[in-house]
């Protein structure tokens, strides 16, 4: 009977690609944000006399970007199949009734679940039910390892997941500085000024496009040159994930695979 390394081997080698996958997505979105791709301006509101900062221009996001993060997903959920057909013939002896049908379980709720999970690792025992029950892999259990499964089913079936521009927050030490600059002694500005806080805004205008309003200031007050923003290439599907970086998100779906892994991997013994 196989070991267990020899059993994780394959969900090993596809956990290891996905974070290659991440990696190569890291270069290219620093690439990507190094070409200056965003263009700030200021101007004031005829009417109201406030200072407006706005997106001037934005280029398109690379189409290599949601290529290289879909297949990180992809490698994930390829990752935990691997490990459901492995536990499957660990119990079964390595003799699975159906072993091309045997998935990972993971639902839209807990309903279907509960109706679908033998049937995805037909031959499983009670036992290894129990354990991957207790990760709750279901919308509204584990709603990031459903968000997960729905993100691969996406790509799956579609050329690109949707991936685009957004609003990071504005920098919240220059904004300071640039406010007390001429009332304050130098030095007290420059400690502000070297601040790298950023105030989250609540519309992020995904996907971003020029015209968009990035941060509205007070009457007749002057721009300031040093003010800087920050902007995000952001993950957003209707109904699974709204305006979430990619960079961040895939390296916690990463961490969640590698969990489950461990949580499971006794089961292979």
């Amino acid at each position: 009977m196989p070991t267990v390394d020899e059993r994780l081997k394959h969900v090993t080698l596809k956990v290891k690609r996905a974070y290659e996958h991440i990696s190569a997505f890291e270069q290219q979105l620093r690439a990507f944000l190094e070409s200056r791709p965003y263009k700030v301006g200021a101007k004031h509101d005829p009417e109201t006399r406030k200072l407006i900062y706005y997106v001037e221009s934005a280029e398109p996001i690379p189409d290599c970007l949601p290529l290289i993060a879909g297949d990180a997903i992809q490698n994930l959920v390829s990752a935990l199949d691997h490990l459901a057909y492995q536990i499957v013939c660990r119990d079964t002896g390595d003799n699975p009734p159906n072993p091309k049908g045997i998935y990972f379980p993971i639902a839209d709720d807990l309903a279907k679940y509960e109706a679908n999970k033998r049937g995805r690792m037909e031959g499983a025992r009670q036992q290894t039910f129990d354990a991957i029950d207790a990760l709750k892999p279901y919308k509204g259990g584990n709603d990031q390892l459903w968000t997960l499964h729905r993100l691969n089913n996406i790509e799956k079936h579609r050329l690109l997941l949707t991936v685009g521009s957004q609003a990071g927050g504005i920098n919240l030490g220059q904004l300071m500085a640039g406010h007390l600059s001429g009332t304050f002694p130098p030095e007290a500005v420059a400690a502000f000024e070297s601040m790298n806080v950023f105030l989250n805004p609540a519309d992020k205008g995904f996907p971003l496009t020029a015209g968009f309003e990035l941060y509205i200031g007070a009457v007749d007050e002057k721009p300031n040159p040093k003010q800087q923003f920050r902007f995000d290439v952001a993950l957003s599907e209707g109904g699974v994930i709204e305006g979430k970086p990619v960079l961040e998100t895939i390296n916690q779906f990463a961490k969640l695979v590698d969990d489950v892994v461990a949580t499971l991997t006794p089961l292979l013994k």
